[in-house]
């Protein structure tokens, strides 16, 4: 117990959502016996086929967002938080291919006034800086093998892969469309094997239901969150009702549907982006494998770059996710914070067709086309599923992908602070990226209740839990184990069950 807190003054908490940032939350309070925790969880089991964890393509974001210095900067630091924390579920081939297509929309990483080369050098800027102050971080070697400029001399097997070749003027041109690359970069960017991750934090959360360090409720749907003189009060399905010290929702999507405190001032007329998006997940069949030797083992994860982009996310030993623009995203909701919601994650999943206006089938078969106009083996993959995402953004009124990201970074956007100390916090959502990072930002606000009380010092908090003015977030030694970091793997037959239990791919 490094902070030391008696049972009678911790507080209680309810977290709402069995995700990866409920389950995190979860276990750094539970394993550092920091308070009494329950998790509520809508599905009968944490990380279900809804649930936005096990609809994500495990890319740890950084380059993406580089045409804004700031948020590459944050989401950098992040990656390199959940590389450190979590090392064993990040693929060992972590090479991301960004293709920028010359095309007037192409705004992620060219814009006017920031070009895709700039953003390598913010990148190896970045990366050169974070070693001076931690040398031990050097995941990605040196800064300048962060990211590389794909030139004529280290493309070969790129552009053959791709059905690429070089104009003289230095362009790069698909053969079969004659459409033009304003250039590549591959970047060092962690991408996770979800299956392995998720088998991680449901193991985890199993050791800690069976030390008896949480709770989790299952099948347990909380409709509205009132204030009472005590705390906040949970109603449950009927009748039912729970009082807490503090609340935080990690429910994402679903979470937007609670009915939420009184929350002060301007915050009231803020509002939320809800997205529907969708990707295809699909296997790599045999024959390919044979006629692509290497291409289960040694693909690297490739980006589109297209304004509305595409790609091909390597997320399992022989699973692949691909995403196109035009089929990407499928519905987008704007609403204050203070209206009535309509359970739109539930209707959006059950009425899919009628949104796409096609089958999933036909969903899978045009993104595959889509992407083979760029890579032609993709259309010889095998279909799984089609994936629905549910993304949320905080903002006034509706913006695009780069003005939502730029608002991305604090995942304490809605709260209110209860005469008794405790806190409701509302997580709009955050990128898979951020889940370690802000995970240890939640708790640190927790122990902010214990140092106005008195309990603790801001000195004792900072010794294992600070964050500087940069954004930047230390954690001492001690508690890096709070995610599971000693966890031993299970046996790789019970892993497999799991993934295939859980429906991840």
């Amino acid at each position: 117990m490094l902070f030391h807190i008696s049972p009678k003054e911790q507080q209680k908490i309810a977290i709402i959502g069995a995700g990866a940032m409920g389950i995190s939350i979860a276990s750094i309070l539970a394993r550092l016996e920091l308070a009494e925790v329950t998790i509520f969880e809508a599905e009968s089991k944490p990380f279900n086929s809804k649930s936005a964890s096990t609809n994500n393509t495990g890319i740890l974001h950084h380059f993406i967002y580089g045409g804004h210095r700031n948020t590459l900067e944050i989401l950098f630091k992040q990656a390199i938080v959940f590389r450190k924390l979590m090392p064993d579920y990040v693929f060992g081939d972590n090479q991301i291919n960004y293709l920028v297509l010359n095309e007037p929309n192409n705004t992620a990483i060219h814009r006017k006034g920031v070009t895709f080369k700039e953003v390598a050098t913010f990148l190896k800027n970045i990366y050169q800086n974070h070693l001076i102050k931690h040398p031990d971080d050097n995941f990605f070697g040196q800064a300048e093998e962060i990211v590389k400029i794909i030139d004529e001399e280290n493309i070969d097997y790129f552009l053959n892969s791709l059905g690429l070749s070089i104009n003289l003027d230095k362009t790069w041109v698909n053969r079969s469309t004659k459409k033009t690359f304003l250039g590549a970069v591959q970047v060092k960017q962690p991408v996770l094997n979800m299956g392995e991750y998720c088998t991680h934090m449901i193991n985890l959360l199993d050791l800690l239901l069976h030390d008896n360090l949480l709770s989790f409720q299952g099948n347990t749907r909380v409709k509205s969150i009132c204030i009472k003189d005590q705390g906040f009060e949970l109603k449950i399905k009927n009748s039912n009702q729970l009082s807490f010290d503090t609340v935080i929702n990690a429910g994402y999507g679903g979470g937007l549907e609670i009915p939420s405190p009184s929350l002060q001032g301007e915050i009231q007329q803020e509002g939320n982006i809800a997205k529907l998006k969708v990707y295809g997940l699909y296997k790599i069949p045999q024959w390919l494998k044979v006629q692509i030797p290497g291409l289960a083992e040694s693909f690297s994860s490739t980006l589109l770059i297209r304004g509305q982009y595409g790609g091909i996310i390597k997320v399992g030993y022989d699973f692949l996710a691909m995403f196109y623009g035009p089929e990407y995203n499928q519905a987008e909701l704007h609403f204050p914070i203070d209206t009535n919601f309509n359970h739109f994650p539930e209707q959006w999943h059950k009425n899919l067709p009628q949104i796409m206006g096609r089958s999933e089938k036909e969903m899978m078969k045009a993104i595959k086309n889509g992407i083979s106009r760029w890579i032609p083996w993709a259309k010889e993959l095998e279909d799984v599923k089609l994936k629905k995402a549910v993304q949320v953004y905080p903002g006034r009124q509706p913006a695009n992908d780069l003005e939502a990201a730029k608002r991305d970074d604090d995942p304490v956007r809605y709260r209110y602070k209860h005469q008794n100390g405790g806190e409701y916090i509302h997580i709009t959502g955050s990128k898979l990226t951020s889940i370690p990072y802000n995970s240890f930002k939640i708790v640190r606000e927790i122990l902010s209740i214990y140092i106005a009380k008195g309990i603790l010092t801001q000195e004792q908090v900072n010794q294992h839990i600070a964050i500087d003015e940069s954004h930047e977030i230390t954690i001492s030694p001690q508690i890096e184990y709070a995610l599971g970091k000693d966890l031993p793997q299970m046996d790789s037959s019970e892993r497999e069950k799991i993934i295939q239990e859980w429906n991840v791919y």
